[in-house]
């Protein structure tokens, strides 16, 4: 059954208009993103490539598991699911894992697309195909793109909002740049990153698994709470 739900919410990201157009937006960005890489900085290993290629559908795949959870408001479809499947968190845990496996399929898309750029790359450039890979910064990458997919997820089920989710995931990186300024609060903001786990590429040390755990549990654990505690009460309209 699980299963099943699974695949009905994956397929619920490609048969929307929205979804369709942000899957072609991510893969035209990709090759744009992993050939630039290669432009500007000839040579560039193949780990390098792949997350630069990666980076456009790390950032959309975190709106599109929002819209994922949000959906079924603004489409008014929540009736009609949770009558096929009465039991809420069920439904959530599926479309959790549906982020998740989507941000999997971003990470597998971004390889192959290195995989044909560095030497496309190499004849364009006339350099020599660079194929070394970072195995431990390519690993923190992959799974700080799962984790952000699972960050919209818990956002889109705690706020309920899609504008507002989205507003709040584009505008953070803002206005950590601008409380970086206010002296009391930079001791804090690093326990508020989700992204920390980049620094695992470095070795984990008890402060990066420290600051990990805390943003984990500010951007994914909490809000996923508080959203399943509102789902599970809400009145589906």
């Amino acid at each position: 059954m699980i299963a099943r739900l699974c695949l009905v919410e994956l397929r619920k990201l490609v048969d929307t208009i929205s979804g369709a157009v942000l899957i072609g937006v991510a893969a035209v960005l990709a090759g744009v993103f992993g050939g630039g890489a290669l432009l500007l900085r000839p040579g560039a290993p193949f780990s390098e490539v792949a997350q630069l290629a990666g980076v456009p559908g790390g950032t959309l795949v975190v709106v599109m598991a929002i819209l994922l959870v949000t959906a079924e408001g603004s489409h008014r479809t929540a009736l009609v699911t949770y009558t096929v499947t009465p039991h809420r968190r069920r439904v959530a845990a599926a479309k959790a894992v549906a982020a998740a496996t989507l941000g999997l399929l971003v990470v597998v898309f971004a390889v192959v697309a290195a995989t044909v750029i560095v030497p496309v790359g190499a004849l364009v450039t006339g350099d020599v195909a660079n194929w070394s890979v970072e195995t431990a910064t390519l690993a923190c990458w992959a799974a700080g793109t799962v984790i952000g997919a699972l960050s919209g997820w818990a956002l889109g089920l705690a706020i309920g909002n899609a504008p507002a989710a989205i507003v709040l995931v584009l505008v953070w990186p803002m206005m950590t740049g601008m409380l970086a300024n206010v002296s009391a609060l930079v001791p804090v903001l690093p326990w508020l990153d989700s992204a920390a786990v980049a620094g695992f590429a470095d070795g984990v040390d008890p402060g990066d698994l420290g600051r990990f755990l805390s943003g984990l549990a500010a951007w994914v654990v909490v809000p996923a709470v508080v959203g399943l505690v509102r789902v599970t009460r809400g009145e589906v309209r």
